[in-house]
């Protein structure tokens, strides 16, 4: 049982929630400064909770969720992201139009790299 929490809490983390919020707009910024700042805030929050999340799995994840929502989600969406900018609660700040798109990501992700989370889970 004790695993399948660790594992639960890697998988919740990596897929660091999306809050809502009204986000200015402004251009895009590069994919690779807006998966810099969601590692950033992936691994704020992992501090926080005592989480260890393997370095390595959280550059596939990171890489995994922006690649599959950067052309879909709003410039105001991505700035967040890139700023790191969370909640009190530690959850990124996201337009409410973008959290869908988000949330699919995350869970095609998680789809894919379930081995690797589990495995960093027993770690």
């Amino acid at each position: 049982m004790k695993i399948v929490s660790r594992t639960a809490a890697a998988a919740l983390l990596i897929t660091l929630p999306m809050s809502l919020a009204a986000c200015g707009g402004g251009s895009k910024p590069s994919k690779a400064d807006v998966k810099a700042g969601y590692e950033k805030a992936v691994k704020a929050q992992a501090s926080k909770s005592g989480i260890k999340v393997p370095d390595a799995l959280l550059d596939k994840m990171a890489g995994c969720i922006i690649d599959k929502t950067y052309d879909k989600v709003s410039a105001a969406s991505l700035n967040s992201i890139k700023k790191g900018d969370t909640d009190s609660k530690g959850q990124i700040k996201v337009k409410s139009d973008d959290k869908s798109k988000f949330e699919s990501a995350s869970t095609a992700c998680q789809t894919k790299y379930k081995d690797e989370i589990a495995k960093s889970a027993t770690s």
